[in-house]
């Protein structure tokens, strides 16, 4: 049963050392206010960072066998990022990525995403200020687990939808910050034709989405069109040069992984039948998106490992395959 690890008491290291636990903050004075130890190489943590105001983010972080926090070494760290209004677990709920992560070397950190706050730093009308998600996620909590968890500077980034969006844009964004990034069914043509509306709506739709006005997060696409072309990984795509890429999305039509309309409907009724509709219409568009950047890439002459898969829906059962094919080639890339 978990329990919660006063700070200050300690914490025990998967060599069942005593850990210290007074933690080091981050530069900013975000800092770790709550730990949580799930087993012998899991343990939760939330901040409480001056970034985001709207919540206390969590992060479940998974260290690796022989990872101690008296080591002289460090381990190369791997930031797994979820999609739209998602629990900072959904990873581990919804995939086998904790045992991956515990077979691995690295040390494989997967923190909120602000339940449809998105990966950015938000415009707020051109105000700029609070949430900061992209600093939060590349700064201060890089620092935290750097200072805390022994995590070294040899760092990559995967994610699915709109994390997989997040994770390729930050690459883009911060050149060399990540060795390699992998994107599963990522929107990484922001500027589309469309798929601005497409994902304000998304964003503004979603009944747990926590978006009060969808011209928040990168402002309106038409007057404020420099900030979202600031955004969007396609125009982005030369400082991608140097980093190892992975982009995976299908192309909306039913694949093997996923049920038939009527299937859908008998088993949830009015809810199956808009699940089939948007799990289709969405892969549609997240896989053109996909298939402009790789184009892009092949055009800069910039490698990329591209898995366009053709029939799959927007579904974790792809996320969930796709990410195993990338891990081999993540871990490399740190030197994991």
């Amino acid at each position: 049963m978990a329990a919660s690890a006063a700070l200050g008491l300690g914490l025990l290291s998967v060599t069942g050392q005593a850990v210290a636990a007074a933690p080091v903050p981050a530069d900013d004075g975000g800092k770790i206010i709550e730990r949580v130890q799930i087993d012998a190489q899991t343990v939760d943590i939330t901040i409480d960072t001056p970034l985001i105001d709207s919540e206390d983010p969590k992060v479940r972080i998974i260290v690796p066998v022989g990872w101690s926090a008296r080591a002289k070494r460090t381990w190369p760290v791997l930031t797994v990022l979820t999609g739209g209004p998602s629990d900072y677990l959904d990873w581990v709920n919804k995939t086998d990525l904790e045992v991956t992560s515990k077979a691995g070397r690295a040390i494989v950190v997967m923190p909120s995403g602000g339940r449809g706050q998105g990966y950015t730093n938000w415009y707020n009308k051109g105000k700029f200020g609070n949430p900061k998600w992209e600093t939060f996620h590349t700064k201060e909590l890089s620092q935290l687990i750097e200072r805390n968890f022994r995590g070294g500077t040899s760092r990559a980034v995967m994610g699915i939808s709109s994390g997989g969006q997040g994770g390729v844009t930050y690459a883009a964004r911060n050149p060399g910050f990540y060795k390699y990034v992998a994107s599963y069914s990522g929107i990484v043509h922001t500027t589309k034709p469309g798929i601005p509306a497409m994902m304000m709506l998304t964003d503004f739709g979603d009944a747990e989405s926590t978006l009060k006005d969808p011209f928040d997060k990168w402002g309106n696409p038409l007057t404020d069109r420099m900030n979202w072309m600031d955004h969007d990984p396609y125009v982005l795509a030369d400082r991608l040069r140097g980093t190892g890429l992975y982009l995976s999305a299908g192309n909306g039509d039913q694949g093997p992984l996923d049920k038939g309309l009527l299937e859908q409907i008998g088993s949830a009724g009015t809810d199956g039948a808009q699940t089939y509709i948007l799990g289709s219409i969405s892969e549609r568009l997240v896989g053109m998106t996909n298939q402009d950047l790789v184009a892009k890439l092949k055009a800069l002459g910039i490698p990329v490992t591209a898995s366009l898969y053709g029939p799959g829906f927007h579904q974790w059962g792809y996320w969930d395959r796709e990410y195993k094919k990338a891990w081999p080639l993540i871990m490399k890339a740190i030197g994991a």
